[in-house]
């Protein structure tokens, strides 16, 4: 049975809004991203590759690609990967305002991360987003 997580967020009226968001049996919960803060959330691809999710200012964020060195050098979008619009069931282009590619993402859509045809990350629409990663990757934010 797949594991249930409940996410609640409280409006400023006080009203409590939970929904339950099952994570699929290949993915684990992985904590939230945040389109309201400047947190970047990371997840290890393997390969010195990492992923990397941050905010743009309220309702945009946007999707990069960096190595793993101290500090982190921008890539190119890595070959294989793939962004869907999962709420509309549409393909993200990448959008070149760097030289290296970015994808922008943006609340209230549902996205879907594929590297070499495999699932490895999701992002379930919320102002802060359920991020699930493929249970062999390792994430972390900064």
């Amino acid at each position: 049975m797949a594991d249930l997580t409940k996410i609640s967020k409280i409006f400023s009226n006080g009203t409590i809004l939970r929904k339950k968001h099952e994570i699929t049996p290949k993915m684990r919960f992985a904590g939230l991203f945040s389109y309201s803060n400047t947190n970047t959330y990371c997840v290890d691809l393997g390969g010195n590759i990492i992923l990397r999710i941050s905010s743009l200012g309220f309702p945009h964020g946007r999707i990069y690609f960096t190595d793993n060195e101290n500090p982190p050098n921008d890539i190119q979008i890595p070959t294989g990967i793939t962004i869907t619009n999962v709420t509309r069931n549409r393909p993200v282009a990448p959008v070149f305002l760097r030289p290296f590619g970015d994808f922008i993402i943006s609340y209230p859509l549902s996205y879907e991360i594929t590297f070499n045809n495999k699932v490895v990350v999701g992002l379930v629409d919320q102002e802060q987003s359920v991020v699930e990663i493929a249970n062999h990757l390792h994430y972390f934010v900064e």
